[in-house]
């Protein structure tokens, strides 16, 4: 039935939501019966398969998982009223939705926390989680490496400067995981550390666990670094080698936003279905030998696509929705 609405909207050139609301009065993404948490562990069930399943490969390599935020912009109107005004569903959907603003005329964002895996040239999302606004995740960042250590032995975890927090460092100090997190250079730092050519690293001490590293330099450019670190190497500079490794997660949302389902609903499941679902295809496409471009797998996936659906001609009554589809499916 998604497939299905996915293709009539294309074809049509409609929102999804118009097309969904075709047939009948129910959305078509009403009819899942699903839920955040569903939708969250089904995607970490499915990573978890990958990663005992390529366990040995991924063990030949050297692997590194980077976390990082994304958002997805908002246009609709956000909630005002107070809260006591609100219907149930209302006060669950503000809950997800975020005041930054990631582009001009948005009236604010969904937030996502991403883990992605890297390994030689090729990257895959292995977890995705919907924030709440001001929800503390620290906890859930560090047990997911937990699990994550014990499926693959992975270098360290890369984080940017979003994630210079103590109560992060304590958990993953807690939880023994090398790690490498972009810090933050206040004016203070300057002056109690000074940042010179030469790098340098003194230790800290967060709750009484081990110890970790702050460790500050300037590039033959410059430009100063400053990272946090528990990870000991031979070369101080070379953390900021390590760390470039980092903005692979960048381009992994560069590309997966341009391949995502454009919803303007504030139905929060309905954004994580369009999340994970481009996540989902990234991934494939990243799996494939020799793998094309991009736009050439999404060309390929919609005409395995057809040809299930094609399948599925004889029960279209059942379907309910538009002719014109139908023919355009057939003629395909």
């Amino acid at each position: 039935m998604v497939l299905l609405v996915l293709v009539s909207a294309a074809q049509n050139g409609h929102s999804v939501n118009a097309t969904a609301v075709s047939p009948d009065a129910d959305s078509v993404f009403y009819r899942i019966d699903s839920s955040i948490r569903r939708m969250q562990d089904l995607f970490w069930q499915q990573s978890l398969r990958f990663l005992r399943k390529k366990k040995e490969k991924l063990r030949r390599r050297k692997c590194y998982i980077t976390i990082d935020e994304t958002h997805d912009s908002y246009t609709g109107r956000l909630h005002k009223k107070p809260l006591k005004e609100l219907t149930k569903e209302e006060r669950t959907i503000r809950q997800y939705i975020h005041k930054y603003k990631p582009k001009n005329g948005d009236t604010g964002s969904f937030k996502y926390l991403v883990f992605s895996l890297v390994y030689g040239k090729k990257r895959r999302v292995l977890r995705v989680k919907a924030l709440k606004r001001k929800e503390s995740y620290w906890f859930f960042i560090g047990k997911t490496l937990k699990t994550l250590s014990k499926e693959i032995s992975f270098e360290c975890a890369l984080m940017d400067r979003g994630f210079y927090v103590a109560e992060l460092v304590d958990q993953l100090q807690k939880e023994d995981i090398p790690f490498l997190i972009r810090a933050k250079l206040y004016d203070s730092t300057r002056t109690l550390y000074g940042i010179y050519w030469k790098w340098a690293s003194y230790n800290y001490l967060f709750d009484n666990w081990l110890p970790t590293h702050l460790v500050l330099g300037r590039d033959f450019k410059g430009d100063e670094w400053g990272f946090l670190t528990n990870l000991n190497v031979k070369r101080l500079e070379n953390l900021r080698h390590i760390y470039k490794k980092r903005w692979n997660t960048e381009n992994i949302f560069k590309a997966t936003d341009g391949i995502q389902l454009r919803v303007a609903t504030s139905n929060h499941k309905t954004r994580m279905f369009s999340v994970c679902l481009s996540f989902l295809i990234y991934n494939a496409w990243q799996k494939r030998k020799n793998k094309p471009t991009l736009l050439d797998h999404i060309k390929q996936l919609f005409k395995t696509l057809l040809k299930i659906i094609l399948q599925l001609c004889p029960h279209r009554d059942r379907l309910k929705l538009n002719l014109p589809l139908w023919e355009f499916i057939t003629f395909e």
